[in-house]
């Protein structure tokens, strides 16, 4: 159901972003649950025969209204309120457009067609060069490990699903996509993940803070690192 849910985000930011005339510009999901490749390969097959049905339901709209209601239900509960939030605090996405539920509805069936989920793996066919894209920006759902985590730029990034776990500062600093800027459409940007990341993300954010204050003060101290004490939690 989470996964559900952070799809059905994508579709909703894709939309958004479509009547804020970004068409031409790379929307991205990730998707880390595992470095398994066959887990992926699971996690691709189901993800994919979901956006399917969901595009084909839309497209055709017959047994659409249960996946209106729930993208409605989303936008009530969740969107709505967080975009005017977001609205309030960076600046950029202020001037960005607003839409109401109406809008969304109507756009929705065209914004999300060109959705393509791909599984970006060393085993996997798959490719995401955003360079090779013509025309509009690509809309992509990207599944995979370390390779997708670790080694590619995603464009356009709104929405991670993420649940891989480490203990290691440097492993999960890498991992952390979702940091960075996101002119335009800050406010549509979606995190998943568990109580336990969540909560190591923030140790490694305090432990960073910390080290940049002890370099403040070797620096008022006019001390180099050779007789200062430098240390990290």
């Amino acid at each position: 159901p989470s996964l559900i849910e952070a799809i059905d985000s994508f579709l909703l930011a894709c939309t958004i972003r479509h009547l804020r005339g970004q068409s031409s510009e790379h929307s991205s999901m990730l998707v880390h649950v595992t470095r398994f490749n066959a887990v992926q390969a699971h996690v691709h097959r189901s993800v994919e025969a979901h956006v399917a049905d969901v595009q084909q339901r839309l497209r055709r709209r017959i047994g659409h209204q249960a996946i209106i209601e729930r993208l409605a239900s989303l936008w009530d509960s969740d969107f709505e309120d967080a975009m005017l939030a977001v609205r309030h605090v960076e600046g950029e996405s202020a001037h960005a457009l607003m839409p109401n539920w109406g809008q969304i509805e109507d756009a929705l069936p065209a914004a999300v067609a060109d959705i393509e989920v791909r599984m970006i793996n060393g085993t996997a066919g798959d490719t995401l060069d955003y360079a090779d894209q013509k025309g509009p920006g690509l809309k992509v759902i990207a599944i995979g490990g370390d390779k997708l985590a670790r080694g590619l730029t995603l464009e356009g990034l709104c929405v991670s699903y993420f649940l891989r776990a480490s203990k290691m500062y440097d492993t999960l600093m890498q991992m952390g996509r979702w940091f960075g800027y996101r002119p335009g459409y800050l406010d549509v940007c979606r995190l998943y993940t568990t109580h336990e990341l969540t909560q190591w993300f923030e140790h490694i954010t305090d432990a960073a803070e910390e080290l940049r204050e002890e370099f403040e003060l070797m620096a008022q101290s006019r001390a180099t690192p050779r007789d200062y004490g430098l240390r990290v939690q």
